[in-house]
């Protein structure tokens, strides 16, 4: 069966729906007639750029085990609904963003044609991204021929909740802000005015509308609220908070749940590099508060979504201006939730190396180099392997980072590191290496595991116990599984 779509060609201004031509050509790579699996991808064909808004249909379809490129932590999975999405016009040699959007945990892939009896070949699969247990997906990939699909998927066998889901595909306008003019930043392959709320300068404007990328007013829709509000929803009006004398600081204020991207912003001063930071948020009852803090660039540093409190520490700080995001993760609802946020400094001498930025992981993001008494992020970019590293994009192309969230001894253990289909491929790195299994798919070497507190978290489950849900470690083969 074919899922209903509707597109909207982008032309001007013309937001006006229309039905894409209808079309007799079937790609050659299309077996409808041979599989099952591949009728759906017969289908009328979206001209570029294209907006579709769609619901998944039937379980028709399954995606290859490996694809060109794959952007999923925990491996390929295709088991539940799926809708295929068939594109024409793109030019050979053209780069073209995919952005997916839902409310459920949906993934995508990238194919060429379908010519097996459960779908698209390897050979066939461009890209695969399941990214995010978010609402988005987003993903680039390189047109090989002028026709492509796009396969909109579920993960698990069940039925999401909501299966509706929107998906744009345009050329790749831009790759980093230097790219942009006017509007100047460069997100997922377009020249936008923000990405988020730290590229909005205004108060009056503190938050980044995610549905076109503009700075827009704050929400207010809570009954009650606080005298900051609706200012304070984005870093441009973050309240400020100033330690007393012994280097505590602390607030009392309101949230609630409605609307979704309701967010309170805080913010507080380094002075001296080195210092260390204890956060925590406090309230009464079962509501979801979760708190988040950002460098002042907006870049990631420390949250905590699953406690009450909600408790972060993060130590050896740059001087600079940190931000504190608290939102309200509760069923929605305008009826706010008070709450107290708090911080205290803690003395420090300031990091000697890179063992000392990996110390505090229970909540805090680690940052990979030691520099003036700071840990800071690592900048490199074409680091090569069994170098250190602490994000994925420090590392040369063929090369991945074990940048997994909260993990112990992250200082030894966060190297960049080769792909690999079978422990053997390891050896180069040393005989402690072994290839991952858990990630089913685009495995890498990474040194075996003596404690579950080297195991990846999964933010996004909640934990049985402690802070995060983490992969518990075999210590007879160095491998992390699944509980």
């Amino acid at each position: 069966m074919v899922a209903v779509l509707t597109v909207l060609v982008a032309c001007g201004d013309d937001k006006t729906p229309v039905q894409p031509d209808a079309s007799t050509d079937v790609d050659a790579q299309v077996d409808a007639g041979v599989f099952a699996a591949c009728r759906e991808f017969v289908a009328s064909p979206f001209s570029l750029p294209a907006h579709v808004a769609g619901m998944l249909d039937a379980s028709d379809v399954a995606s290859p085990q490996m694809c060109t490129t794959v952007d999923a932590p925990y491996g390929i999975a295709s088991a539940g609904p799926d809708s295929v999405v068939a594109l024409e016009g793109l030019v050979p040699g053209t780069a073209y963003i995919v952005q997916l959007r839902s409310s459920s945990d949906l993934a995508f892939y990238v194919a060429s044609g379908c010519s097996t009896m459960t779908g698209p070949a390897t050979t066939e699969c461009a890209l695969f991204v399941d990214a995010s247990a978010g609402g988005e997906e987003v993903g680039r990939f390189v047109a090989t021929a002028s026709d492509a699909f796009v396969v909109v998927d579920y993960y698990a066998s069940a039925t999401p909740a909501n299966q509706r889901f929107t998906l744009d595909v345009y050329p790749e306008a831009c790759q980093e802000d230097g790219n942009c003019t006017a509007p100047p930043v460069c997100y997922n392959g377009r020249c936008v005015q923000c990405a988020d709320g730290f590229d909005c300068a205004s108060p009056a404007l503190p938050r980044c509308d995610g549905a076109n990328n503009t700075c827009a007013v704050g929400a207010d829709m809570c009954t009650a609220d606080d005298a900051s509000e609706p200012m304070d929803d984005g870093p441009s009006g973050a309240v400020a908070l100033v330690p007393d004398a012994g280097g505590a600081f602390t607030a009392t204020a309101q949230i609630c749940s409605s609307p979704r991207t309701e967010e309170d912003y805080y913010k507080f001063d380094v002075t001296t590099a080195g210092e260390t930071w204890d956060l925590s948020l406090t309230w009464t009852g079962t509501r979801d508060l979760d708190v988040e803090v950002y460098s002042a660039t907006g870049e990631q540093l420390g949250f905590s979504y699953w406690e009450q409190p909600e408790v972060v520490r993060l130590g050896y700080l740059a001087i600079g201006t940190y931000y504190i995001s608290i939102s309200d993760f509760s069923t929605v609802t305008t009826t706010p939730v008070s709450y107290t946020i708090a911080g205290q400094r803690a003395s420090s001498t300031g990091c000697t190396g890179r063992a000392d930025c990996a110390v505090d992981y229970r909540n805090a993001v680690f940052r990979g180099n030691c520099t003036g008494g700071a840990c800071v992020s690592i900048t490199a970019t074409d680091l090569a392997a069994g170098d250190a590293c602490d994000t994925e994009d420090d590392c040369q192309d063929n090369l991945s980072c074990p940048d997994f969230f909260f993990v112990a001894n992250a200082d030894t253990r966060s190297v960049c590191a080769p792909h690999c289909a079978n422990d053997s491929e390891c050896t180069s790195l040393g005989s402690d290496y072994v290839c991952t299994t858990y990630l089913a798919t685009g495995n890498f070497c990474v040194q075996k595991c003596t404690t579950s507190d080297q195991c990846p978290t999964d933010p996004s489950s909640e934990p049985l116990a402690g802070p995060w849900y983490r992969l518990s470690c075999q210590t007879s083969t160095g491998r992390c599984l699944f509980q």
